[in-house]
């Protein structure tokens, strides 16, 4: 939804419709995503760390011996959750992307007004 918000922002500043309180608004929600993105890193990484447990605590089948280590570590690399978070962790980064560049230019579009304003 994030994505889809930020393009639709982009499609509109092109076209000249950017005020700094419509990209302060846009900023706002990005804040929002970023929250809901991030209980879901949390809830990942708890999933995770769950998942990465039961991986080093199996048995490699051969005779019960422990994994080991470069074997568990490409367990828990290959697993759904460890995808699950890396993709949660690309989302909120991404936003913060989008929020830190929202700033800069609504810096730019208020400078732009009040420059406008004092003409």
């Amino acid at each position: 939804m994030y994505q889809k918000d930020y393009e639709e922002f982009i499609a509109s500043y092109k076209m000249g419709q950017t005020s700094g309180e419509v990209v302060g608004e846009l900023i706002a929600r990005m804040a929002l995503y970023y929250g809901e993105k991030n209980n879901l890193l949390n809830a990942t990484s708890e999933a995770l760390n769950k998942k990465a447990s039961q991986i080093v605590q199996s048995s490699d089948g051969e005779g019960g011996k422990a994994l080991s280590v470069a074997k568990a570590e490409i367990l828990i690399k290959a697993s759904a959750e460890q995808v699950g978070y890396d993709r949660a962790k690309t989302h909120l980064q991404n936003i913060d992307q989008y929020i830190n560049a929202l700033k800069y230019l609504q810096k730019g579009v208020l400078n732009e007004y009040s420059h406008v304003g004092a003409i």
